[in-house]
């Protein structure tokens, strides 16, 4: 079993990611967050295999936060998203 951190600052969108990938007996919700730097202490405290993470994040944005977890927790998987239509208005794609 994978667990699993969400990070995304709406909370309709985290609550609803939670609710689909709690349906998946593959994945245990073992945290969720909705900012930057909070999210990257959870993280380190809680070590993830897995991360949904939100493209743009009040606080630590999710660009550098991608970039920080990756240097600390050798192996993190992370599945980024974003809401912007355009790649050009995402800080990652």
């Amino acid at each position: 079993m994978h667990r699993l951190v969400i990070i995304e600052d709406q909370t309709a969108i985290r609550e609803m990611l939670a609710e689909v990938l709690a349906q998946d007996k593959n994945f245990k919700l073992v945290g969720q967050c909705g900012e930057g730097q909070a999210a990257l202490q959870m993280c380190l405290d809680l070590k993830p295999d897995v991360i949904v993470l939100d493209a743009k994040l009040p606080g630590l944005n999710g660009a550098e936060l991608l970039r920080r977890l990756t240097k600390r927790l050798a192996g993190i998987r992370v599945l980024v998203f974003s809401g912007h239509e355009t790649p050009s208005s995402c800080a990652i794609c």
